[in-house]
């Protein structure tokens, strides 16, 4: 990382470009306050006006992350509300996987933020839109970022990042892996095995979301 140099102009936007940068070249536990400041060429202390400390920062990280959702998802008309909370839930997907660190930002702190409680409220409306009552399409609101947060973090940890290209090389590896398993122990696995190799998958994270929103409208 470059060491500090003359002041520059900073803003909000700009730690936080620096922030993900540090996060893309050096890993999520190279982030801190002296890191983004040595990228920017400034001192820890120059950052100080933009972001309270580093707990501050990964709100910002955070914030930026959400709102860079694509709520459009959410007002197709030519599909149903089931099929929009669908389409979003796949959008929120892809949007946490592209970004760097995204999986370990999710896990940074709390999410409720001003553009989390956009994404949020943007939810219970299509929610309400299906016929649930409010309190259902509270519960049902959370129960669908939790599916989504979740499953960004097992595929973050399985090497995803959103690239289908990549996506079908995993499961190429998660394929061949399975055949040297010894069927005779798991032998349930062994005939889905085709399946079980495609988890972390588009394809798969349709599939849950899909009887995920279905339950709820059915229990609703």
């Amino acid at each position: 990382m470059a060491a500090p140099g003359p002041a520059r102009r900073l803003s909000e936007s700009i730690v936080l470009d620096a922030a993900f940068g540090v996060v893309r070249d050096h890993g999520f536990t190279a982030l801190s306050i002296r890191s983004v400041a040595a990228v920017l060429g400034v001192t820890p202390n120059a950052l100080y006006t933009y972001v309270p400390d580093r707990a501050g920062l990964l709100r910002g990280m955070v914030e930026r992350v959400m709102g860079a959702v694509d709520l459009g998802t959410l007002g197709i008309a030519t599909l149903s509300p089931a099929e929009r909370l669908v389409e979003f839930a796949v959008a929120m997907r892809r949007t946490l996987l592209g970004h760097p660190g995204g999986a370990a930002l999710i896990m940074s702190g709390p999410i409720d933020g001003p553009q989390s409680l956009r994404l949020n409220e943007a939810l219970l409306g299509t929610l309400l839109e299906t016929g649930l009552l409010i309190d259902d399409a509270a519960r049902g609101a959370y129960a669908l970022q939790v599916f989504v947060l979740g499953t960004v973090m097992l595929e973050a940890a399985d090497g995803g990042d959103g690239d289908p290209a990549r996506e079908e090389r995993l499961v190429v590896e998660r394929r061949a892996a399975l055949e040297l398993v010894d069927a005779s122990g798991v032998p349930l696995t062994a005939q889905t095995a085709d399946i079980v190799a495609r988890y972390n998958t588009t394809t798969q994270f349709r599939w849950g979301v899909r009887r995920l929103v279905d339950g709820m409208l059915v229990a609703g």
